[in-house]
C-alpha cells in the first residue's frame, strides 16, 4: 500500500544536532588515515543528510501549500534562521576532505565532479557570511509571502497570480490585454515593496560576495547555483547565439504570425499566442487530464507509466490553485522515502499540460537517481542537467497531444514547439539582467527598470509592451520569482531548451530512438556534465559552435510545416 504524502510524519530537523554531527565528521576527516576512510565518512554524512533534508523538504512542501499555516510558517522561519550555520559547518567538512593528504587518492576513487563541487562550495560558503545568508533566506520568505498575499480583482472576485496567468492566455485578445493590465495595475501598488526587497537582496548578496573574495556576486552566484565547468564566458557565447540566430528567426515567424492574425504588431498579450483565435486549451477537467497522462505514460514506457501511477496513489501531485498557496510550480525530493513531490497551480490552459509533463520529468529523474543509488552530491546533476530532464519530457510528450487536445493535436504540437523557441530570448534577458545588476549593485530601482527595458528592446524587438502598466516601466522581472529567489538559475532553462528542442526534432523523425536516448541520459543523473550527456545522446551541447544555428533551421522548418 502506497503511503500518502499527507501521512508522512514530520519532525523538525534539529540543526544543533546536525551541527554537532558534522563537527565530529570534520574531526574524523582531519584524522583519516587513508582515502577509504574519507570515502566511508562521506557516505555516513550523506546518509545522515538524506534523513535531515527529507524533513526540511516536507516542511517546505507543507508551508508552500498553505503559507497561512502558522506551524509550518514557524518551521520555515526556523530553517531560514539556522540552515546557514549548517552550510558553514559543511564547508569546514569539505575543507577537511579537500585539504586531506589523501584527497588526491580519493579523487581517483569517486566521481571527479564531486570534488569539483566541493572545491566550488568552499569558494561560496564560510562562517563569516552566516549573517548575510540568514538575511537572504528571510528576504526570500518575505518576497514569497508578499506575492502569495496579493489578490487581483477579476470579474467581481479576488484571484491569485497563477489564475491571472491563465487569463493572460485566453482566446479573447481583449481578455488577455485586460488580464495583463490588471496584473500591472495591482503590482504597481506594491512596487515600492518589491523594489525594497530586491534592493536589500542585491546589497546582502554583494556583501557576502566581497567577504568571500569576489569582485561582485556574479561569479559567486554562478558557482553557488552549480555552474561547474562553464561560466560567464560560455554563457556569453550562448547568449550571442540566441541574439544572432534565434532572434532573427523569431522576428520572421512573429511577423508572419501577426500578418496572418491581422495584427499591427505582436503586443505582449499576443506574444504567447500562436493560433488565430487564441491558443487551444486541454479538453476536459483536471481529472480528465490525469487520466490522459496515465494513458500516455503507460504507452510511452512501462517504467514511466508505473511511476506516474505511484505518484497519483501517493497524492504526490498537488495541482489546485487556492488562496494561501504559493504561486508557481516545482518538484521536490523526499530522499529518505525515495518519494518525489510535484507542486503545481493549474489554470485551465496548455500550461497545465506543460507543468504536468515538465515537473514529472524532474520527478522521474529524482526517482531514477534514488533507485540507481547515485551519490547525493551528484544526484540529478546541475540545474542545466535537471532542466534537460524536465523540458525534454515536455518535447517528447508532443506525440501524445491527442490525449489532451483531441483532434487539435497538431495545433498543440505547433504551439509547444513555437513556445519553446519563443522562450529563449526571454530566458536570456532574465539571466543577462542579473549579470548586469550584480555587476553594478548601486543601481537605483529606476535604473534597474530602464536596464530591463533596454534588454527587452534588444532581445525581443518584435514585442510591443508600451500599453501595459508596470510592464511598460520595466517591471516584468519583479514577478519572475527566480530573479529574487534563485539568482542565475534561469539560464539553465535556456541551456536545457537547446537540448529539449533537439530531442523534439529527433522524436518527430523516430520517436522510439529519441525516447531511448532521453531515458539513457536520465539514468546517468548527475554523474556526467551537460556536454558529455549531450554528446553521448548524439546531440549538440549548448556551447557547441553552430548548435543554435542548425537547430533554428530545423525548428523553423518544422513550425512552418504545420497547416495552422
Amino acid at each position: 500500500m502506497v503511503t500518502k504524502i499527507k501521512d508522512y510524519k514530520y519532525e523538525r530537523a534539529d540543526v544543533d544536532k546536525a551541527l554537532a554531527f558534522v563537527q565530529e565528521a570534520t574531526s574524523k576527516a582531519k584524522a583519516a588515515n587513508d582515502a577509504k576512510a574519507l570515502a566511508v565518512l562521506r557516505d555516513e554524512v550523506n546518509a545522515y543528510f538524506s534523513e535531515f533534508y527529507t524533513m526540511t523538504g516536507l516542511s517546505y512542501i507543507r508551508h508552500s501549500l498553505d503559507v497561512d499555516d502558522e506551524f509550518y510558517g514557524k518551521e520555515q522561519d526556523y530553517y531560514d534562521e539556522n540552515l546557514s550555520k549548517l552550510s558553514a559547518q559543511m564547508t569546514e567538512f569539505h575543507k577537511a576532505i579537500v585539504s586531506s593528504p589523501h584527497a588526491a587518492e580519493l579523487d581517483k576513487t569517486i566521481n571527479p565532479i564531486i570534488m569539483q563541487n566541493m572545491r566550488a562550495s568552499l569558494r561560496v560558503m564560510d562562517e563569516k557570511i552566516i549573517a548575510e545568508c540568514v538575511e537572504e533566506n528571510k528576504l526570500v520568505t518575505e518576497y514569497d509571502k508578499l506575492l502569495a498575499s496579493v489578490r487581483y480583482p477579476w470579474n467581481g472576485k479576488n484571484v491569485t497570480l497563477s489564475e491571472m496567468h491563465g487569463f493572460c492566455k485566453d482566446a479573447d485578445r481583449n481578455v488577455r490585454k485586460k488580464a495583463f493590465t490588471v496584473i500591472g495595475e495591482t503590482l504597481l501598488g506594491i512596487q515600492d515593496k518589491l523594489d525594497d526587497i530586491y534592493d536589500r537582496m542585491v546589497k546582502v548578496r554583494t556583501a557576502m560576495a566581497k567577504k568571500m573574495g569576489f569582485d561582485n556576486f556574479v561569479e559567486m552566484g554562478d558557482l553557488r547555483i552549480g555552474h561547474i565547468g562553464y561560466g560567464r564566458k560560455q554563457i556569453a557565447v550562448f547568449r550571442d547565439s540566441v541574439l544572432n540566430d534565434v532572434v532573427p528567426v523569431l522576428s520572421e515567424l512573429k511577423a508572419t504570425l501577426a500578418k496572418r492574425m491581422g495584427l499591427d504588431k505582436v503586443h505582449l498579450y499576443d506574444n504567447d499566442n500562436y493560433i488565430d483565435g487564441g491558443n487551444i486549451d486541454p479538453q476536459g477537467s483536471a481529472e480528465d487530464m490525469f487520466k490522459a497522462a496515465q494513458s500516455m505514460y503507460d504507452d510511452m514506457n512501462g517504467k514511466l507509466g508505473a511511476f506516474f501511477k505511484q505518484m497519483c496513489d501517493a497524492d504526490a501531485i498537488d495541482y489546485v490553485s487556492r488562496a494561501g498557496k504559493m504561486s508557481g510550480g516545482y518538484a521536490k525530493m523526499l530522499y529518505a522515502y525515495e518519494q518525489p513531490f510535484i507542486f503545481a497551480n493549474f489554470n485551465g490552459t496548455m500550461d497545465d499540460v506543460g507543468v504536468l509533463t515538465h515537473e514529472f520529468g524532474h520527478a522521474y529523474a529524482f526517482k531514477r537517481a534514488a533507485v540507481n543509488k547515485i551519490d547525493i552530491d551528484l544526484f540529478v546533476g546541475g540545474m542545466e542537467t535537471a532542466e534537460t530532464h524536465s523540458m525534454s519530457m515536455e518535447a517528447l510528450c508532443n506525440k501524445y497531444n491527442g490525449n489532451f487536445y483531441g483532434d487539435r493535436a497538431d495545433e498543440a504540437t505547433y504551439q509547444q514547439i513555437f513556445d519553446a523557441l519563443n522562450f529563449l530570448p526571454y530566458g536570456v534577458i532574465v539571466d543577462y539582467y542579473q549579470e548586469l545588476v550584480y555587476s553594478d549593485p548601486d543601481m537605483t530601482p529606476q535604473q534597474r527598470r530602464q536596464l530591463w527595458l533596454k534588454l527587452e528592446s534588444q532581445f525581443r524587438p518584435y514585442v510591443e509592451m508600451s500599453d501595459i502598466p508596470f510592464i511598460n516601466v520595466g517591471g516584468r522581472w519583479q514577478y519572475q520569482k527566480h530573479v529574487y529567489e534563485s539568482p542565475f538559475y534561469y539560464i539553465d532553462y535556456c541551456l536545457s531548451t537547446c537540448l529539449a528542442l533537439q530531442f523534439g526534432e529527433l522524436a518527430a523523425v523516430d520517436f522510439d530512438d529519441a525516447l531511448n536516448r532521453y531515458l539513457r541520459l536520465v539514468e546517468a543523473g548527475g554523474t556526467k556534465n551537460i556536454d558529455t550527456l549531450a554528446h553521448e545522446a548524439g546531440i549538440k551541447s549548448p556551447f557547441d559552435n553552430g548548435a543554435l544555428k542548425e537547430l533554428c533551421r530545423k525548428v523553423k522548418t518544422h513550425i512552418m510545416s504545420f497547416k495552422i
